[in-house]
């Protein structure tokens, strides 16, 4: 029997896991406490945020998955919707946000039924203009997961018609998909999918038949599979979001919303060769069940824990800090008034240090909030892991593929400044030789500070 696809809903998040890797971190230490401002609730339109995503330093982007649409939002709390997805008696759902090269947010949108008639990649521009790209949602199916930017310059991501086999394909930026990957009855369906620091695409599949069963696998550019964990517990992965994250050291660390001993939950690590080791355990349900994890810019793992709901909240849900070093655990903020929020919840790191989250549902009105936690996080610094290519001439256009370069101010070859720049978004910036260049080091410059490549670029 072939697998189920997971819902949108959950799909829906799935974007955070190819957003946490840092690229460098400031000395760890014991944080203040934390404080949480509401920058915006939700009312009866366009509620339900389910993606968020920083275009420019202070300025994200959002979508809505109630009165199915786009917003933006500043950190100061600045709020528009902007764009509405077309009605379908079946209803649409949008699913995720990816900053892609062209300086472009990529998502795709569908409506809910065992068969879409509508189904579309859409594309946010500037001012944010909005332009769709028709695909047959009948023979396609939905794409469930979020696109994923790769430095070759394609999106990749995941078809699927519902209860039939899972596919992972490359698509450019007008919607052409080329196929890489069949998943197999017995390989499940992938619930996570992000690009790792090889260069290499790494996710989460969890096996259909609510077999509790998932595993971890590895996945080319050119559609080469394998498997780093081919089967391990994934714990209410069926009822509640599930995240997996590759962190600085290497390492995986994921979340499983329940098992363990009081069945409220647990954070994991696993090795890239394979080995699994539970870090935390959570000791009651009514505080557990976690769901997002990220590594911020301090080195620690932060995710949320929604807590368990049975005709009312017997507990809260809450923000968490994890070493991933020690597992020393410790949580920084509880949602003990719903009108602030709860969790089901995604949750970004902004260009400014702060935690960013939307959650889903309550608030006032019961549409979800969007809020700013400050937990004396620094500023996430630069980092450059990349140049493509290496080598060139004056006038050479290269990309600069790294973590955390929004409001990039400038670039320089070996000290000579760039011609021109353009920054596409927090992984990438495009800057051209100047005259005079020589061949050396690349520095980039942004808000939060400067960071220079150890190899260099040799300029022919």
């Amino acid at each position: 029997m072939k697998p189920t696809l997971p819902s949108r809903k959950r799909a829906s998040v799935c974007l955070l896991c190819g957003l946490c890797l840092p690229g460098a971190f400031t000395a760890r230490g014991q944080s203040p406490q934390a404080t949480l401002k509401v920058l915006y609730t939700f009312k009866a339109v366009g509620g339900t945020p389910t993606a968020l995503v920083e275009l420019n330093p202070g300025t994200f982007l959002g979508v809505s998955g109630t009165s199915p649409g786009l917003f933006s939002i500043t950190s100061a709390g600045a709020y528009h919707y902007f764009y509405a997805f077309p009605p379908d008696q079946q209803g649409t759902v949008a699913t995720g946000l990816t900053p892609a090269l062209n300086g472009q947010i990529y998502g795709a949108a569908s409506n809910l039924g065992q068969v879409t008639t509508f189904s579309e990649l859409f594309a946010v521009g500037a001012g944010g203009k909005v332009a769709t790209y028709p695909y047959n949602g009948a023979t396609q199916g939905a794409e469930f997961l979020s696109l994923v930017q790769s430095p070759d310059g394609y999106l990749y991501g995941s078809y699927g018609v519902s209860g039939g086999a899972a596919i992972l394909n490359k698509q450019d930026y007008s919607g052409h998909a080329t196929n890489l990957y069949t998943f197999s009855a017995g390989q499940g369906v992938p619930y996570v999918l992000f690009l790792g620091m090889s260069d290499h695409f790494y996710g989460l599949s969890v096996m259909p038949s609510n077999t509790g069963k998932g595993g971890i696998f590895r996945l080319t550019p050119s559609g080469s599979f394998s498997w780093i964990v081919p089967s391990m517990p994934i714990a209410g992965a069926g009822s509640y979001l599930v995240s997996l994250v590759e962190a600085a050291n290497g390492n995986f660390y994921g979340t499983q919303p329940e098992g363990g001993s009081s069945d409220a939950g647990s954070i994991y690590q696993v090795t890239p060769s394979g080995t699994i080791k539970t870090l935390y355990e959570f000791p009651q349900k009514q505080l557990g069940l976690p769901e997002t994890l990220l590594q911020a810019s301090d080195g620690m793992l932060y995710g949320t824990a929604r807590g368990e709901y049975n005709t009312g909240f017997h507990g809260y849900s809450s923000v968490f800090r994890l070493d991933p070093s020690t597992g020393a655990f410790q949580t920084i903020y509880s949602f003990k008034n719903l009108a602030l929020g709860e969790c089901e919840c995604t949750l970004v790191q902004g260009s400014d240090g702060k935690l960013y989250g939307a959650s889903q549902d309550v608030g006032t009105y019961g549409g979800g909030t969007i809020w700013q936690l400050d937990a004396g996080l620094p500023p996430p610094l630069p980092h450059v892991g990349s140049v493509l290519p290496q080598a060139g001439s004056t006038g050479q256009k290269v990309l600069l593929w790294g973590t955390n370069l929004l409001g990039a101010s400038s670039v320089s070859f070996n000290g000579t400044a760039a011609s021109h720049i353009q920054v596409a978004n927090s992984q990438a910036v495009w800057a051209w030789v100047p005259e005079g260049a020589t061949t050396g080091p690349v520095t980039i410059t942004t808000p939060n500070g400067s960071f220079t490549t150890t190899g260099s670029f040799t300029v022919q």
